[in-house]
């Protein structure tokens, strides 16, 4: 296997959800090129209909409240990931709107930016949608899709091995 493919996997193999964060910051010039992947990311007929909200921790009193796992309070960063549906491209088909496929890629390209960078990260879905919006202004028309922590992961932590389904399970070939 070709080194530029090896570091590729191996980086994938090494990104787990963090729950827990160091009290050291991000450097600026790490998060400045975690926030030019979310912007670089494919998006559908390249409608980007996204905004992206960076809330350190020196301003997340209130977001904090909001938030049911203590260890993300921790995290120097989170960002909010927020669709437009008003501006995404719409399926003709099934009028299927794909504000929050895009918005997902983007995420997922970060996390595996954050991943090379040392860093660790952990999406957090489980929230209340219409206050965290209240909370960072966000305008009524937008999704919140999500949340994301990001840090550098407390020393010590163990990675958990999740059980994965079996590839047969889950990959079809040709058909269902």
């Amino acid at each position: 296997m070709d080194e530029k493919l090896r570091v590729f996997y191996e980086l994938y193999s090494r990104r787990r959800s963090v729950r827990e964060f160091e009290d050291r910051e991000i450097e600026p010039e790490k998060l400045a090129r975690l926030l030019t992947v979310l912007n670089m990311a494919q998006s559908a007929a390249n409608r980007q209909p996204w905004h992206f909200i960076v809330i350190e921790r020196k301003d997340r009193d209130e977001l904090n409240g909001a938030l049911r796992r203590e260890g993300f309070r921790d995290a120097p960063v989170i960002i909010a990931a927020c669709a437009d549906p008003d501006n995404a491209w719409v399926r003709k088909a099934d009028r299927r709107n794909y504000a929050w496929v895009d918005v997902t890629i983007a995420v997922t390209e970060m996390i595996g930016a954050a991943t090379a960078e040392g860093l660790g990260t952990c999406w957090i879905a489980s929230l209340d949608p219409e206050r965290v919006k209240n909370i960072l202004g966000i305008p009524g028309h937008m999704d919140l899709v999500g949340l994301v922590a990001i840090g550098y992961p407390k020393e010590g932590l163990k990675k958990e091995n999740k059980d994965r389904k079996p590839l047969g399970e889950v990959v079809h070939h040709g058909k269902w």
